[in-house]
């Protein structure tokens, strides 16, 4: 697997299928996003790229009290490189990054770096100034640039949406087998 930072002058040439966000806990909903990304880029020869950020926004914003990690940055590599994760593009999250719009983000952190060819993304996922950037913002952008768009269903178990903020109350109550059913690993930041 490689890692790169959007600080580093690489940039990924080869054809590549993006899906962006904090993901943490990598849970099985992100699991099967990732899943799904690697299919798609073994059918297509591409490579598969996780865009993510570090440190995670809410710990730059604060607009979250209780927040805190479930998985640490580095624990998180070990995971995407265990579902098969060709790239890791790791982008240092600022306040400045959190007021850009939207379309502005993508230009500057995303394709002046990388050859996006598609672009997996969950329902839940908003990016930009005041989290303006959505299913539809990404719609709209691929089809303008010849990107294939791919909207993957949330993941339920029992009709629980596996969220990180579900696992994240789980972890709070000591509830670590509900916490590690929900993740499918047992890779957690400061928990026993």
């Amino acid at each position: 697997m490689h890692l790169l930072s959007y600080d580093s002058s690489q940039i990924l040439l080869e054809p590549s299928v993006i899906t962006i966000g904090s993901f943490d806990g990598v849970h099985l909903g992100h699991q099967e996003l990732l899943k799904k990304v690697c299919d798609f880029t073994r059918k297509k020869q591409y490579k598969s790229v996780v865009v993510t950020f570090d440190p995670h926004p809410q710990e730059v914003l604060q607009n979250r009290p209780n927040f805190f990690l479930i998985n640490t940055i580095d624990q998180k590599i070990i995971l995407f490189e265990k579902l098969g994760i060709d790239t890791v593009f790791v982008i240092p999250f600022t306040k400045d990054i959190s007021q850009m719009k939207p379309t502005d983000f993508l230009e500057k952190y995303v394709f002046s770096k990388i050859n996006v060819k598609a672009i997996f993304m969950g329902p839940n996922h908003h990016f930009g100034k005041q989290r303006e950037g959505d299913a539809n913002t990404l719609i709209r952008i691929c089809e303008e640039k010849k990107i294939e768009f791919f909207m993957i269903p949330e993941y339920k178990i029992k009709n629980y949406k596996v969220r990180s903020t579900l696992i994240r109350n789980y972890l709070e109550l000591k509830d670590y087998a509900n916490a590690k059913k929900l993740m499918g690993h047992d890779l957690i930041a400061n928990f026993a």
